[in-house]
C-alpha cells in the first residue's frame, strides 16, 4: 500500500469533516433560540455602565 492510496480517502474524510463542522456553525448561529443572546452580545458596546 503505497501513499497515495492512504490519501485519498484521508482528503474524502477531511472534506466531510470540513462541511459538518461548517454546518454545526451555521446552524448554532441559526437556531431560534439563540437569537437573544445574540441580541445582547450586539448590543454590549453600546451600553454605557
Amino acid at each position: 500500500m503505497d501513499f497515495e492510496a492512504i490519501l485519498g480517502p484521508l482528503k474524502l474524510v477531511s472534506l466531510f469533516s470540513v462541511i459538518v463542522a461548517f454546518a454545526g456553525v451555521v446552524a448554532f448561529a441559526l437556531w431560534p433560540s439563540k437569537k437573544k443572546s445574540f441580541d445582547e452580545a450586539a448590543r454590549l458596546p453600546l451600553n454605557e455602565d
